[in-house]
């Protein structure tokens, strides 16, 4: 997905901005670090949750090994308190924090995480 379709989707699921953010590729996509991803992974609130589990079905069987539950092909949510929210003001909306995802990458260190460590560190560069 590149900028554009993750900004549809999100539109599409019309969360309020303050009850979640997004996270990981999808957040680098928005900030014009990674060109593309594969899907939307998103952080809610308990409150939101509570909203949407009946409309989305999302049940224990829709959560993966990582605690997110799946509520499309290419949508996730994983549940956390709004208190302990990890995300740094984006415009229009909130996103994950960059330390946060470079630190993940560079633990992780994954072939596929090289291109991102390298241009999150660039981006970080030059603010």
């Amino acid at each position: 997905m590149n900028k554009e379709q993750v900004f549809d989707l999100l539109k599409e699921l019309n969360f309020p901005k303050d009850e979640f953010y997004v996270l990981s590729g999808a957040s680098l996509v928005i900030r014009g670090i990674r060109e593309k991803c594969s899907d939307l992974d998103l952080c809610i609130s308990e409150d939101l949750f509570n909203e949407i589990k009946d409309k989305y079905k999302l049940t224990e069987e829709k959560k993966n090994m990582h605690g997110f539950y799946k509520i499309s092909d290419n949508i996730e949510v994983v549940v956390d308190k709004k208190e302990a929210f990890n995300k740094e003001e984006y415009n229009p909306y909130n996103l994950e924090d960059l330390h946060t995802i470079l630190e993940f990458k560079i633990k992780r260190n994954y072939p596929k995480d090289q291109a991102d460590i390298e241009n999150i560190n660039k981006y970080l560069n030059n603010k």
